[in-house]
């Protein structure tokens, strides 16, 4: 069977009811972006910070690179879901016949494209401003989160007792691994949820919720409490208080991989450059709070799956303290803001859904 002529016009008289449909689902989104986009571009402009093609370059080269690999997540996936969902009698050619209705389907492909530009934007929109936060608000934070870690955790700095925990080589390690398994992950989820077809209300929620997230806690919140975290407090100037902690970490590399090292290095050199692309921002970590967002849109699907989210979530918080990214209240609030972003963009969704419906 061949892929569908949308330029015939049978399929034309299709495609046109349906570019009406998706843009009426995602209208809310498209607001919503619209709006952070020009925010945005108007805050570019008016601090002078355009971002370098060439730092753009390298985002889209990272995320390409990431694509046959979410093609082979993908693939693996289904091959499961054949082997022990579909039933033994309808196994033959149903891979065949499921990816093709996967890459043929415009009620998959419409949608699909339409959000997945949604959020490009949204995406573009956040790398911009990240890089505005300390033009707009130099770090000034990171004493005050290190007396308040302290607080919270009887006079022990949070790296202390994670390292007490989880501190032999081999964990830092596979820790490590899992966080840098969580790029993979976050952009892997996005692209689902712009292609789903199931669960739609849970879609368009956490698409809702993502662009929350990283708009008010990677964006907003972070500028408010501008701060730079355990591994760049000795570089700024303000201090040699994790220097026990990063010793630690280099330790390591003598007994096992730790591949977090150099990407911190890179970071600080991109911070550091003339034309700065910074991703430098300890609170709130993102980190957590998408990891925890995609746990709840996971639970959505499946409890199963939320709950083995809800694990790599925590996994996720104890390494921002162990591996030096982040103060543990940093982790905190980026739970907090994934939570709250996830009810919010419930609440927003339904009445949007309640004005549409009564007009």
């Amino acid at each position: 069977m061949h892929p569908p002529d949308l330029a015939r016009p049978g399929h034309a008289s299709r495609i046109r009811p349906l570019l009406r449909q998706t843009l009426l689902q995602h209208r809310l989104l498209a607001i919503l972006i619209a709006i952070y986009a020009t925010i945005s571009l108007s805050l570019d402009l008016a601090f002078g910070q355009q971002m370098a093609s060439e730092k753009v370059s390298t985002l889209w080269m990272n995320f390409l690179e990431m694509l046959p690999k979410m093609a082979y997540f993908l693939l693996m996936w289904r091959l499961l879901v054949q082997r022990f969902v579909v039933p033994p009698e309808q196994r033959r050619g149903w891979l065949k016949d499921d990816l093709r209705r996967a890459i043929t389907d415009p009620e998959r492909l419409v949608p699909g494209f339409f959000a997945l530009l949604l959020m490009v934007v949204a995406l573009v929109s956040f790398a911009q401003l990240k890089r505005l936060i300390p033009v707009i608000q130099p770090f000034s934070w990171d004493k005050t989160f290190i007396a308040l870690d302290r607080t919270l955790h009887f006079g022990l700095d949070p790296w202390q007792i994670a390292h007490a925990v989880a501190g032999n080589p081999l964990v830092v390690t596979l820790i490590t691994g899992a966080y840098n398994f969580w790029m993979f992950l976050l952009y892997f989820s996005l692209i689902f949820a712009c292609f789903s077809t199931a669960h739609r209300a849970a879609r368009m929620r956490y698409l809702i919720a993502f662009l929350l997230t990283w708009a008010i806690g990677g964006n907003l919140i972070a500028t408010v409490f501008s701060s730079a975290g355990p591994v760049f407090v000795q570089r700024l100037g303000l201090g040699d208080h994790f220097a026990p902690l990063m010793a630690l970490l280099h330790s390591h590399v003598s007994t096992q991989p730790l591949t977090v090292i150099q990407t911190q290095d890179l970071l600080w050199s991109f911070y550091a450059a003339p034309v700065s692309l910074n991703g430098i921002s300890a609170f709130p970590s993102m980190h957590v709070a998408s990891t925890v967002l995609m746990a709840l849109y996971a639970r959505a699907y499946n409890r199963r799956f939320g709950q083995v989210m809800a694990v790599f979530a925590g996994i996720i918080m104890l390494g921002s303290v162990l591996l030096a990214w982040h103060y543990a209240v940093d982790g905190y609030a980026g739970a907090a803001i994934g939570v709250a972003c996830w009810w919010l963009a419930g609440r927003l969704q339904r009445r949007s859904d309640e004005a549409a419906t009564a007009s």
